[in-house]
């Protein structure tokens, strides 16, 4: 094994390459494509309706602004009209919905606008407990989107907050919003509501079938689920496929937010895995208007390779929950395997991509390291819409305990994607053989590629399901900075043996002088006659020199290098022998 280990020094002359634990920021919006999400939660049940709108007559609203350049929200009829990741799913779209679409104004341009009911006053006299819903979708990048009711003809008006703008980059929410605007509408003869978006260059939000209902007395909804292993990075990471080596206890918790009138003091979460026998519950006093998260008190540990299915719920043994059709979460699967190690569920379903429009970048995630283990290859799910001759390479990093600069320690060779490898799974070995990883240890791996000067979409990797800020990363080489991203890239660990006998045929590999300031030589030996080819990477994985030396004798041959075009920095230099590669660090320092 060669490790490629970048000192403080080499960081200085090689930019870019490392990245603060929990500095990095979210990003660019741009990065990442989602496609259209279910809501987490539905509303097939009891309610009393007092008055509805479906925003089917543009008469009903007003729009105004104080946007730069002037954006607005109008009314849209076609649900595909939602940039990025439409169509917009909602009841009676097709005749109408309101929306602001703040991408469509491009960078540099900042909106705030609002959407205001101007038809007859609302009139909730005799109704103290009241829910405004409305459906909607949308996505997030650092947008506010806020309710605003008012009951006295829009004099003075209450502000609700639906996303405050710390929400998740790339974030698509597609379901129902449900605010409980009591206070502020509760026996009020005159009330007025309206729609108040806020952004830069955000995404867009759309608003339709609103609607009026009285409160549930008692109304538990389940909004989501939070689950997953606590290991040496921190924050709990959910893995869809563990090897049975990693094997761990599992934590199971869910996202809770109390719609109904009145405090529930057993608001209970339930998670059953029926084929492992497995049941927990966990508890909490939850406050009217309050969103919980509230874990099972037992975790589960699977018994070994197999499924597991987690179905949870919410429920209340002391109240009457009316509103039952939204106390379930959606189920949760995830496998252990012999060897394949994954934070994402693009096996299952693909939500999206990650890119960088045909430049340079880097995307991948933390996994925490339970037991020593070899890696041999990392594992990518390559997007259907990423361009078959796009370069590509993957890359193990380990992370400064002390500085939390990553620290890169391996990678493969240059990989030039199939047409046949699009939409599927590929496997990239490192270069330098089985990598040694530690107990107790967190690591960061990635794919990426140097682009084409953003002719294409080059290389896209899919993406699926949601990460903590500061567990997958981005690298984008047009700025030479490190960001988080919310949504998990489909980059995972394979632990399966390698395929190729690395390493086989070659032995003796020897790069001088080394740091070199001219030329430099490359010796190697070789068991049998092979065919060689010596390629130069730099640190993004781009080929810089190839030289195919054809069929090479048995024994040890020497090859001068010459180093004329290359810049100061570090350099790979990788002796490939038919199937059999062997790599030395070279370092130019003119």
């Amino acid at each position: 094994m060669k490790n490629i280990y970048l000192s403080a020094l080499s960081l200085a002359v090689v930019t870019g390459l490392s990245a603060q634990i929990g500095t990095s920021e979210l990003a660019p919006k741009n990065s990442t494509f989602e496609s259209n999400k279910a809501s987490a939660y539905n509303t097939s049940f009891e309610k009393v309706t007092i008055w509805t709108n479906d925003v089917s007559s543009a008469a009903d609203w007003a729009f105004a602004n104080t946007s730069a350049p002037v954006l607005d929200w109008y009314i849209e009829t076609d649900p595909a009209a939602v940039p990025n990741d439409g169509p917009a799913v909602m009841t009676t779209a097709a005749n109408g919905y309101l929306h602001i679409n703040s991408d469509a104004a491009g960078q540099g341009a900042t909106q705030d606008a609002y959407a205001t009911y101007t038809g007859a006053g609302i009139d909730l006299t005799g109704q103290p407990a009241v829910t405004l819903e409305f459906e909607q979708h949308y996505r997030t990048y650092q947008d506010e989107r806020y309710v605003e009711v008012s009951n006295d003809g829009g004099t003075t008006w209450t502000t609700y907050t639906v996303t405050d703008g710390s929400e998740g980059g790339g974030t698509v929410f597609s379901g129902v919003g449900s605010i409980d605007i009591s206070a502020s509408a509760g026996n009020q003869a005159n009330v007025s509501i309206r729609f108040h978006y806020v952004g830069a260059w955000g995404w867009h939000w759309a608003v339709d079938d609103i609607l009026i209902k009285t409160t549930e007395p008692f109304d538990l909804r389940a909004d989501g689920n939070a689950w997953g292993v606590v290991g040496s990075w921190g924050p709990r990471l959910p893995y869809y496929s563990t090897p049975s080596a990693q094997i761990q206890a599992i934590g199971f918790c869910g996202i809770n937010t109390n719609i109904g009138l009145n405090d529930i003091a057993d608001a209970t979460y339930t998670v059953d895995i029926a084929s492992a026998s497995y049941s927990s519950t966990g508890t909490v006093v939850s406050v009217a208007g309050a969103t919980d998260t509230i874990c099972a008190a037992a975790d589960f540990t699977p018994a070994g390779v197999g499924s597991y299915t987690a179905v949870a719920s919410m429920s209340t043994a002391a109240n009457t929950d009316t509103g039952t059709g939204n106390n379930d979460f959606d189920d949760v699967t995830l496998s252990v395997t012999d060897y394949l190690y994954a934070r994402d569920n693009a096996a299952v379903t693909v939500e999206g991509g990650t890119f960088n429009s045909g430049n340079g970048f880097e995307t991948g995630n933390i996994y925490d390291i339970f037991a020593a283990a070899d890696l041999t290859t990392i594992q990518v799910g390559i997007a259907a819409t990423a361009v078959a001759d796009a370069s590509i390479y993957a890359k193990l990093y380990t992370i400064d305990a002390t500085t939390g600069d990553f620290i890169l320690e391996d990678q493969s060779l240059a990989y030039t994607l199939l047409a046949t490898d699009l939409g599927t799974f590929i496997n990239l070995p490192l270069s330098g053989g089985a990598y040694s990883l530690t107990a107790g240890e967190s690591y960061l791996i990635t794919i990426g590629t140097d682009g084409d000067g953003g002719l294409t979409n080059d290389l896209v990797v899919m993406t699926s399901g949601s990460s903590e800020p500061q567990t997958t990363f981005y690298y984008n080489a047009t700025d030479l900075t490190w960001y988080y991203s919310t949504s998990t890239s489909a980059v995972q660990m394979n632990f399966a043996p390698a395929t190729i006998n690395e390493n086989s045929n070659v032995f003796g590999m020897g790069v001088y002088p080394n740091p070199t300031n001219a030329d430099a030589n490359v010796s190697f030996s070789l068991n049998n006659a092979a065919d060689v080819n010596i390629t130069v990477t730099d640190l993004s994985g781009k080929v810089v020199y190839s030289n195919a030396l054809g069929n090479v004798a048995a024994g040890t041959t020497e090859v001068a290098l010459n180093t004329a075009a290359l810049s100061n920095g570090i350099y790979m230099i990788n002796v490939a022998a038919d199937n059999a590669v062997s790599t030395e660090k070279l370092v130019i320092r003119k």
